[in-house]
């Protein structure tokens, strides 16, 4: 164990290093904003272990240029399920704080990578969502138990697998990203066509469940293109992909080694400086569990705005994120998406 701490902390400081050759340069950032999409992940607490690559696009950064992200996710969890031979109970809530970065080099790759913050607690949002999903209409038939309480546990064979009581807060697992352009935008078309890969370092804690303590690896290919609705400008992505998982410490016996994922969104521009954004994201299963709440697929729904500062490059985007089929997904029952991203001006 001791070992493994070390192996993390190196690992951890110089994809810190890393990232820190990102950022000098940011001041000098010139170019067009392009809707990248919400960068959300699955963040059900036994699945954002893994190297999952966050909801992104076709365009990518400019050569010599870097956009990043400081993202804040606030993670509602309520979910519990269990049949002859085991059980699982997902109750609390988890918080991300995620500095992303992308920079062009070479004029034709892109290298990134994501430096995260996770914790998870008790929580303070049930009776808040609650009266969220009283409004809407949606069911609150998970959430019949005690408010406000921390309890990821994971049981088969009737022996305890995994179990997680107490707050914590650290840094997370790593990723390390490129990207290699396919087909940019050109004069006749908006048309982009990319690669992205990702490779993800175990620098989180499996036993806080901050990181799988394994390696993993993602590739997916990824189209963006702009149209008009309304005569107002309609980014559009969509990326399909797989991910290969390396033999982790949570839940090893029942881990699969390949997911797939795959995503579409839309940016409606109602202003120049305004959008309302709408995406989905699914994976496949990473678990072969017979509970849904552990081993189903997710399909992960989010709606927001993406607002665009004026003559600073920056903009703000917040959304609500839901699970889009709570009674078959791995997805969380409830999320808050909150970053601001920096890639030019509009």
């Amino acid at each position: 164990m001791t070992v493994r701490k070390s192996l993390r902390g190196i690992l951890a400081g110089r994809a810190l290093l890393i990232a820190s050759l990102f950022v000098w340069p940011i001041s000098a950032i010139a170019g067009q904003s392009v809707t990248q999409g919400v960068p959300l992940r699955n963040q059900n607490p036994f699945l954002q272990i893994f190297g999952l690559p966050p909801f992104q696009s076709a365009n990518l950064a400019p050569d010599g240029e870097t956009k990043y992200d400081l993202i804040v996710d606030l993670v509602s969890h309520a979910d519990d399920g269990e049949n002859t031979f085991e059980e699982v109970v997902v109750d609390g809530e988890s918080y991300f704080l995620t500095l992303s970065l992308r920079r062009g080099v070479m004029h034709n790759l892109e290298l990134g990578v994501d430096v995260p913050l996770v914790g998870h607690a008790g929580g303070f949002l049930d009776s808040a969502i609650e009266n969220w999903h009283d409004l809407l209409g949606l069911s609150n038939a998970k959430r019949d138990g005690t408010r406000n309480q921390l309890g990821f546990r994971y049981s088969g064979n009737d022996d305890d697998l995994y179990e997680l009581e107490s707050s914590g807060f650290g840094i997370g697992d790593i990723q390390l990203t490129a990207a290699l352009p396919l087909r940019g935008p050109s004069e006749g078309s908006d048309l982009a066509l990319a690669v992205r890969s990702s490779i993800k370092l175990p620098t989180g804690e499996a036993d806080e469940l901050r990181g799988s303590g394994a390696f993993d690896f993602s590739l997916g290919l990824y189209a963006s293109d702009k149209r008009t609705l309304w005569q107002r400008d309609l980014d559009v992505s969509g990326f399909a992909g797989v991910l290969l998982l390396g033999e982790g410490e949570v839940l090893a016996d029942i881990q699969r080694s390949t997911v797939p994922y795959g995503g579409v969104a839309a940016a409606w521009w109602m202003t120049e400086r305004l959008a309302i954004t709408t995406q989905l994201y699914a994976q496949g299963e990473y678990f072969d569990s017979d509970l849904d709440e552990i081993g189903g697929s997710s399909l992960q729904f989010a709606v927001g705005f993406d607002y665009r500062l004026r003559n600073s490059g920056l903009s703000l985007l917040f959304s609500i994120v839901e699970d889009a089929a709570p009674s078959k997904t791995t997805t969380p029952d409830f999320g808050l998406h909150f970053s601001i991203r920096r890639s030019g001006g509009r």
